[in-house]
């Protein structure tokens, strides 16, 4: 009977075993499936966080352009608001330009300190106008560009070849602000 009992045991034990094992397997299975889920909620916060860095460097470029573009603006509007200012000066310049061009050959010394003081201010003016980006168009022996040089006059000369500037222009970056005014040979 002790063999019985033993067998029966034995056959309980097996049964035993056998359904711990399917217990096992199903724990295992469900275990596969957690972890599985698991990592794919990991690739989705993955992903989304791949999304949002990727978004947050756009934004920061476009951050960056717009701080360009608005320093570029500041910048064209200082000058657009010095433009006029500018524009009004070159006549005077002209004139202060003339005047010493004209300036009497047996001058006496009074007026020599005159017109030391009046290259001074033309000196100042000059700079003044250099500081500010604005250059002085050449037209003598240039080719004749209605863009840079207004035609007033022709006369015997290379044919479209500037033979006299009568008015200097000027320039400011690469805004023309006054045409230089010039006689353009005729090909004579």
């Amino acid at each position: 009977m002790a063999d019985k009992k033993d067998d029966k045991n034995q056959k309980n034990e097996k049964v035993d075993l056998k359904k711990k094992l399917e217990e096992a397997q199903k724990e295992a299975e469900k275990l596969d499936e957690a972890i599985s889920s698991e990592q794919g909620s990991d690739t989705t916060q993955s992903d989304e966080l791949s999304q949002m860095t990727e978004t947050a460097k756009r934004t920061m470029a476009d951050f960056q352009n717009y701080k360009r573009r608005v320093e570029e603006e500041k910048k064209s509007w200082a000058i657009f608001a010095n433009l006029e200012l500018i524009k009004n000066l070159l006549p005077i310049f002209d004139n202060f330009k003339r005047a010493q061009t004209h300036a009497p050959k047996d001058a006496n010394e009074e007026t020599l300190k005159w017109l030391q003081g009046i290259g001074m201010s033309i000196n100042q003016l000059e700079k003044l106008l250099q500081d500010f980006g604005v250059k002085k168009i050449e037209a003598l022996g240039q080719k004749f560009n209605p863009d840079f040089h207004e035609a007033l006059a022709q006369d015997k000369g290379e044919k479209d070849i500037v033979i006299e500037e009568l008015d200097a222009g000027y320039m400011m970056g690469d805004k023309v602000l006054r045409h230089a005014k010039v006689k353009v040979g005729n090909g004579e």
